[in-house]
């Protein structure tokens, strides 16, 4: 009984200082974003803008067939999910 007492204590503290540099690391990515200066989130905005710019800028231009049309959609969502899985994972929001 003693043995899984320990066992299960050992988990929780190694979570528990997981958890506690998990903070510190948010924590300093706030200030850092606070300046305005996460690099990482800015790359992600602009190549969301460039997709969504591409996907406007020929759709007005000629009618996309399906397949194009599919391709350049894709490209939008797939820079929607990079930029809400960085602002996720380091909790920038810009």
């Amino acid at each position: 009984m003693t043995a899984l007492y320990q066992v299960a204590v050992s988990c929780v503290s190694r979570f528990a200082a997981a958890r506690k540099e998990d903070r510190f690391a948010v924590a300093l990515n706030k200030d850092r974003i606070a300046a305005g200066k996460c690099p990482e989130h800015e790359r992600l905005e602009s190549e969301f803008a460039e997709a969504r710019d591409r996907f406007r800028a020929l759709s007005r231009l000629r009618q996309l067939t399906q397949a194009e049309e599919k391709v350049l959609l894709d490209r939008v969502a797939m820079a929607i999910a990079r930029m809400k899985e960085h602002a996720g994972e380091h909790g920038c929001q810009r």
